[in-house]
């Protein structure tokens, strides 16, 4: 009998798939992160990066809530340290 499908915990729909695509990472949103009011930014960009960042540390060998902390911790990360972020395509990328 086939195992059922993986929820991924954050918002009830499917864990992301064995293979994650690359996510061209757009300068304006992350520009538009540095405003902390701007819950629709941050919310398109965790909507936009969760399943990668839960993909990359589920193939690294964490638990399924391991791989949540992770996501939380990336995404604290990332809100206290985009003030001070100059995007460069040529030097970084996520």
């Amino acid at each position: 009998m086939a195992e059922p499908p993986k929820t991924s915990g954050l918002d009830g729909s499917l864990a992301p798939p064995e293979r994650e695509d690359l996510i061209p990472t757009r300068e304006s949103l992350l520009s538009r992160l540095k405003d902390w009011e701007d819950r629709e930014s941050w919310q398109d960009f965790f909507d936009t990066y969760w399943r990668l960042i839960y993909g990359i540390a589920r193939k690294a060998g964490l638990s399924d809530a391991e791989a949540q902390d992770i996501v939380q911790e990336t995404v604290i990360s990332v809100a206290r340290k985009i003030e001070g972020f100059k995007y460069d395509p040529a030097i970084c990328s996520f």
